[in-house]
């Protein structure tokens, strides 16, 4: 007999002879032994991260504690490791090719996708029990969509642990494999099956790339597509005007009142008495101090303003800028309804670009108004960051997550301006949650009529204009280091900066809302250009 006839050969999927990959079988065997290293690593790193964050929200661990979420938490961590340790042996063991060392690595997989799923399942369990009882979680009440994110976040480690070993199922499955630790030919086996469906989309390219197209969308909506808006994508850097400016108007000269001629009581000459009382008001010191009293201040017709800027420079600008500059207006998305309240087509934002390049002869400008996530502040260079962004609504913000107020936190720390305008009493009650939470350590302050915000260019001698007092009549801000770091005004500002048709305002009331809001930029303006100053030296 010979050798063919003693050992007929088996046709593969491909029509081609499968024989024992003993490579193929090494590879399963070390694949098998990395994964003791993701498994004690997920045990180690996983109980310090879920303590740590229980810590910080006390609400949240009672809750987990009562439905017992966190004690099957610790146990799921605990089978990783457990799971990685019986990897580690069962894969040193399946260098000696035998058939018992070939089910071993089929036992301890399998083991690895108990573990797995049993993570995923207590992580979903714990996360919507904390929407569920709407319990805050990191300072903020979550919704199903911020849940999902959350759930990803943390379940992803152990999801992409569960296809790498499916994928060593699968190699461990095939025929060539299969043969190389028991010595046993046959037909192909499901392993086989599931590489060639990978490789060349199966017996039907069809139905497979219509099921991966299914897969794919439901990844992409569910996933990729949460993740990426919260991602930090491009983002260009903001600078004001560079040059030279002084902000001083110089519209008034002293004028010197006219002396009226002082009356004098005359006697009569041929009197026997003489009334000669010396007058206070003809002493020297007294005419010196009459001068400064009544000198007053008259607005010259002629007069021009200075230009806006910082360095006593006539042309305008600040040290720190750019000559290709562009004057842009960003808003934040916090998410909630309305957050856009004023863009689009009554184009409040842009109506103030063109305001402010009128009122300060900088004609440079946005042609439109931009907006992004408050997440996006932190791609910003340190010389290149927004010297303001703008927060509105007509309804309540939405779910900001603790990392985008940490990040709005430092930008306003490090020199930026938040102005924030409520377009509602509903968004007045929420920003002021907001705000608290953003910094806890400060508190909206009401601004003084005479403050450096209302002075320059134009003066508000009484403060900001109330307009409809959404949330009261007095502009509030809060401050650090003696600067202001964020400005509220509490009766929607904004809405007067809309086209005519959108809102229902007087010219003196648009006005009046432009020209606080030109203040407002030159602040941010000067506060940046400082900000940067100290950076750059």
């Amino acid at each position: 007999m010979t050798a063919t006839q003693s050992q007929p050969l088996t046709l593969g999927i491909d029509g081609i002879p499968t024989r024992p990959s003993a490579f193929k079988a090494l590879v399963v065997s070390i694949a098998t032994t990395l994964l003791a290293g993701l498994g004690v690593l997920i045990w180690q790193v996983g109980p310090p991260a879920l303590e740590g964050l229980l810590e910080r929200n006390a609400n949240v661990a009672i809750l987990l504690a009562d439905n017992g979420l966190n004690r099957y938490l610790a146990i799921c961590f605990t089978g990783f490791g457990i799971a990685g340790a019986v990897c580690g042996v069962g894969g040193v063991l399946s260098l000696i090719r035998i058939t018992p060392t070939y089910h071993l690595l089929r036992v301890v997989l399998m083991l690895v996708y108990v573990a797995v799923a049993g993570y995923v399942v207590v992580a979903w369990l714990a996360i919507f029990s904390v929407v569920h009882a709407e319990v805050e979680f990191d300072g903020t009440t979550q919704d199903r969509a911020t849940a999902l994110i959350f759930w990803w976040t943390v379940c992803w480690p152990a999801l992409a642990v569960g296809v790498y070993a499916a994928w060593l199922h699968a190699m461990l499955r095939s025929r060539s494999v299969y043969a190389a630790f028991t010595r046993k030919t046959g037909a192909a086996m499901p392993g086989d099956h599931v590489l060639e469906d990978v490789r060349t989309h199966g017996r039907d390219p069809r139905a497979r790339r219509s099921f991966y197209a299914s897969f794919g969308t439901h990844v992409l909506v569910l996933i990729l597509i949460p993740w990426l808006l919260q991602a930090r994508g491009c983002v260009e850097p903001y600078r004001p005007p560079q040059g030279s400016g002084n902000p001083v108007v110089a519209m008034v000269k002293i004028v010197k009142p006219k002396k009226k001629k002082k009356k004098t009581l005359t006697l009569r000459p041929n009197s026997a008495i003489l009334f000669d009382i010396p007058d206070l008001d003809d002493s020297v010191v007294d005419q010196i101090m009459e001068e400064q009293t009544q000198a007053t201040y008259q607005a010259s017709v002629n007069a021009k303003a200075g230009k806006m800027g910082q360095g006593g420079g006539t042309k305008g600008g600040w040290p720190e800028g750019m000559e290709n500059y562009k004057i842009r207006f960003i808003r934040l998305d916090h998410g909630g309804k309305g957050w856009d309240d004023g863009m689009n087509q009554t184009a409040a934002d842009v109506n103030f670009l063109r305001a402010f390049a009128q009122a300060t002869g900088f004609k440079k400008i946005a042609s439109q108004g931009e907006s992004h996530p408050i997440a996006l502040l932190a791609k910003y260079p340190d010389d290149g960051f927004p010297p303001f962004v703008f927060l509105t609504g007509n309804r309540g913000m939405g779910r900001i997550s603790s990392s985008d107020q940490k990040i709005l936190r430092q930008y306003c720390l490090k020199g930026g301006m938040l102005i924030a305008d409520a377009g509602s009493p509903e968004f007045d009650r929420s920003f002021r949650g907001f705000i608290r939470q953003v910094f806890p350590d400060k508190q909206l302050l009401d601004i003084a009529d005479d403050d450096m915000l209302y002075q320059l260019p134009f003066g508000f001698p009484n403060g900001a204009p109330a307009f409809w007092h959404h949330g009261g009549r007095r502009a509030l801000g809060l401050k650090h280091e003696g600067r202001w770091i964020t400005f509220y005004h509490p009766g929607d500002m904004n809405d007067a900066w809309k086209s005519p048709g959108y809102s229902d305002v007087t010219p003196e009331m648009r006005d009046a809302a432009m020209n606080l809001g030109v203040n407002l930029v030159y602040y941010a303006f000067n506060q940046w250009n400082d900000a940067v100053s100290k950076i750059r030296k």
